[in-house]
């Protein structure tokens, strides 16, 4: 019997085991591998942070999923691949065998090199990590984030909301490297969020770049100590160790290179997907879920495929794509290309996209 081993459990390998569980492919064992049996939502940790949504709202149970649709689950993690050999050795000791390897693993956190920020810094990656962090950040006197792109941003809004609502003293501040905030989207699109951010009364320090961190302040660049009770850490992606210890084909920055039919060249029988890939056709596409909800299934028909005796398909990311921040107190920032838009209502269709996605996978 041949052997379909998922290494990690984002948004495509899902797409994956719920397929499987209508439609299997002959003569194959499912098997997915993750460090958590949880897999948390990312699109919905701003919410989470500011109290709207409870633990059970934002994860998926992924060894549930995974046993309700035939397959094994194990708690592990996969620390190298043999791709000539078409073995993996995991966290545990073990070695497993494959016929095809898809790997959505996603991102680490970048610049966690810098001196204090891995003994002083909270990390919400691997995402499992998240609601214990959160919940210290929102008991803080002097909550500090750095990072000033989506995920920074819309963490900082969302935490000073939280705490407005709970009378909860000290304000939150914000650190970012870039000289305006959500440096990746126009000049318009950062002058309305740096005022929504300004008027929610958040400690904004843009151009400041960290050097280190101590035990009571966070210094910059300038030479500027930043005091802090608790610093959450939301400096950008990093790419795992993963392929770059296994000798796996990999761009400038250490992420899976694959082609467009999201398999690596030289390996065919290795796929991959989401934030842990770079494109062959596509090397500047941002780390963001959107596209790999739209690798989803293209892969799943790919590695059936591969298995099978079907044809492939290949991937072509969109050139524009929808964006929407909560940004506190059940309002949404909208982005798309140059057009920027606030309201109720925003929060309410982001809403409905991310709980209709995660409802799929409950059951």
């Amino acid at each position: 019997m041949k052997q379909l081993l998922l290494a990690g459990a984002g948004h495509a390998n899902l797409h994956i085991i719920k397929e499987w569980k209508q439609n299997p492919i002959p003569d194959t064992a499912l098997t997915v591998v993750s460090p958590s049996p949880y897999q948390y939502y990312s699109g919905m940790f701003s919410s989470f942070t500011e109290g709207i949504y409870n633990m059970e709202d934002i994860r998926i149970d992924v060894k549930a999923l995974t046993e309700e649709a035939g397959g094994t689950f194990l708690q592990e993690a996969i620390m190298s691949v043999d791709g000539s050999q078409k073995i993996v050795l995991t966290d545990q000791g073990k070695v497993f065998g494959y016929d095809a390897v898809s790997f959505d693993i996603g991102s680490l956190t970048a610049h966690t090199e810098l001196p204090g920020v891995k003994e002083h810094a909270k990390r919400i990656k691997p995402n499992y990590h998240f609601p214990e962090m959160i919940e210290e950040m929102r008991n803080s006197t002097n909550p500090v984030i750095v990072g000033g792109g989506i995920a920074g941003t819309e963490m900082a809004l969302s935490l000073q909301a939280y705490r407005r609502r709970h009378g909860q003293k000290g304000w939150v501040s914000l650190i970012t490297s870039s000289d305006r905030l959500l440096a990746q989207q126009s000049n318009r699109v950062s002058n309305k969020i740096e005022e929504i951010t300004e008027e929610a009364g958040i400690n904004l320090y843009v151009d400041q770049q960290v050097k280190s961190i101590d035990k009571q302040a966070i210094w910059t660049n300038r030479n500027e100590a930043i005091p802090y009770d608790d610093v959450l850490w939301l400096t950008g992606p990093k790419a795992p160790d993963l392929f770059r210890v296994s000798n796996l084909p990999i761009d400038k920055d250490g992420y899976l290179q694959v082609e467009s039919t999201l398999q690596v060249k030289d390996y065919p029988s290795i796929f991959g997907a989401g934030d842990c890939i770079t494109l062959s056709n596509a090397p500047n596409l941002p780390k963001n879920g959107v596209f790999a909800i739209r690798e989803a299934p293209i892969l799943w028909e790919n590695i059936r495929g591969f298995l099978t005796t079907g044809d492939g398909r290949h991937y072509k990311p969109q050139q524009r794509y929808l964006s929407i921040m909560s940004i506190g107190n059940y309002t949404g920032f909208l982005m798309y290309g140059d057009i920027v838009l606030k309201g109720k209502w925003a929060w309410k269709w982001k809403h409905h996209i991310d709980t209709t996605f995660i409802q799929s996978y409950q059951f």
